[in-house]
């Protein structure tokens, strides 16, 4: 299986895990309805802009971009490196041009993840880095070079401008650690 399939299978994999469905091979009307279901389209979008964009392809990338903004509300850049398992609970403003976004990351609307000053060229070492099992709640911002680690919880509107470490949940402007995220948890 290419690397695409098993990125797109392991996307859509946890979106009916977390919508608590079990039947991961549905009827090709279901499996039609579920690929173009706006919390998982703009994944597929998002994700065949980056292969092509890795495979060299001239213009298809920007332009899957471009379709993933009107359609979605959600500017993604293709040189942004997204594992497995993501999931856009809803996408309207979020702006996504992090350096990396790990696996099973939870991403809630109006999120930007970014550097703090224009960067029109894309430097990563201005970038935020994201995580494993991170949940990136409504309207938070997570900018410049500061890095979330695994199991992070960012609060609705919250302003992330320094590293956050793992198991912690942050909220404020700017964000400061509130809790662990095991007290959340358990």
């Amino acid at each position: 299986m290419s690397q695409l399939k098993r990125l797109l299978y392991s996307d859509l994999a946890r979106q009916y895990e977390l919508e608590g469905r079990h039947d991961l091979r549905p009827s090709l009307f279901r499996l039609l309805g579920r690929l173009l279901h706006p919390r998982f389209l703009p994944a597929v979008l998002y994700r065949t802009s980056r292969s092509a964009m890795l495979a060299g392809v001239p213009v298809l990338p920007q332009l899957l971009t471009y379709v993933n903004l009107v359609l979605f509300g959600l500017e993604i850049t293709p040189r942004c490196e997204v594992g497995p398992g993501i999931f856009f609970a809803h996408t309207s403003g979020c702006v996504i041009g992090a350096r990396r976004i790990g696996s099973n990351v939870t991403i809630f609307g109006g999120v930007n993840l970014g550097a703090k000053q224009l960067n029109m060229r894309f430097d990563p070492a201005l970038r935020p880095e994201v995580g494993d099992n991170v949940v990136l709640g409504t309207g938070c911002k997570v900018l410049g070079p500061v890095r979330l680690a695994d199991n992070v919880i960012v609060g609705a509107n919250a302003v992330v401008i320094r590293s956050v470490e793992p198991n912690t949940t942050v909220a404020g402007t700017p964000a400061r650690k509130i809790q662990t995220a095991k007290a959340i948890l358990s």
